[in-house]
């Protein structure tokens, strides 16, 4: 992450949409994130530059293209509501983008994918999806609660027409979970990423033990600086506690150790 990443910039809606089920969309013009940010990335956001809420909230990046990049999240709390309640025109802060995506882990990109998301877990993987390109992807699954997230199961859809989807009570696509759309066992020369709740991605390194170097996950984590100086987002991992924000979101599912790292 270099220092011109970390710099907060102004930027302007570009575009907005409210799902109806506590789910926003928001496309936001700043080519500085836009032009440089890559799948599995994201960017610490403030409704404004009065420090009302003082920290930025981090969200994923769902698409970047033309000096515009997308957001889709959901409303949790008075930063999220703010940002839902902007339209066309207004300004926001953005720092970004940050941290270490899908295609930074060392190596080539594989030549089949399986993409697992749970809950707003799966924005960060339309951005993955689009830049694999249709060939690569072996299959794209998703898993969400059920009744209450239509306008959202709606949305990726839209974004990813092929996406297999689940919901806890059966409500919307199958009932089941995203891990229900998966192989049970990984082909040679495929991976998985996936992103979603610590209890879904745990569960997934634990159905392929041995494959942990070929599963990709992107941790949802609580951040407040988002460049690596408040150490509030450590992940346990064989070599020592590192930070979610500059050293992931994205680590080998093998290298996390599951059982110390906090839902």
């Amino acid at each position: 992450m270099s220092g011109e990443a970390a710099r907060d910039h102004e930027a302007r809606v570009a575009g907005a949409r409210v799902l109806g089920d506590g789910t926003a969309l928001l496309a936001v013009e700043c080519g500085a994130v836009a032009d440089s940010a890559t799948p599995g990335q994201f960017v610490m956001v403030r409704a404004g530059s009065c420090g009302d809420p003082f920290l930025g909230r981090p969200l994923a990046v769902a698409e970047a293209s033309g000096g515009i990049f997308k957001l889709a999240f959901r409303v949790v709390g008075r930063g999220t509501e703010l940002l839902a309640a902007k339209r066309q025109g207004d300004t926001l802060t953005v720092r970004g983008p940050l941290g270490r995506g899908f295609f930074d882990r060392a190596g080539d990109t594989p030549a089949r994918v399986f993409l697992a998301g749970g809950g707003v877990g799966a924005v960060p993987l339309v951005f993955a999806a689009r830049r694999l390109g249709f060939a690569r992807i072996a299959g794209a699954t998703a898993g969400i609660s059920g009744a209450g997230w239509e306008g959202f199961a709606d949305w990726l859809k839209e974004a990813m027409p092929k996406v297999d989807l689940h919901s806890d009570d059966g409500s919307v696509g199958k009932a089941g979970t995203a891990l229900d759309g998966l192989p049970r066992s990984l082909p040679p020369g495929a991976e998985i990423w996936a992103c979603g709740p610590v209890g879904m991605l745990r569960a997934l390194a634990a159905r392929f033990p041995n494959d942990g170097d070929r599963i990709r996950v992107s941790l949802e984590s609580r951040m407040a600086c988002g460049v690596g100086g408040c150490l509030g987002c450590a992940v346990p991992t064989a070599s020592g506690n590192r930070r979610a924000c500059t050293d992931g979101p994205v680590f080998a599912a093998g290298e996390v150790l599951w059982d110390e790292l906090e839902d």
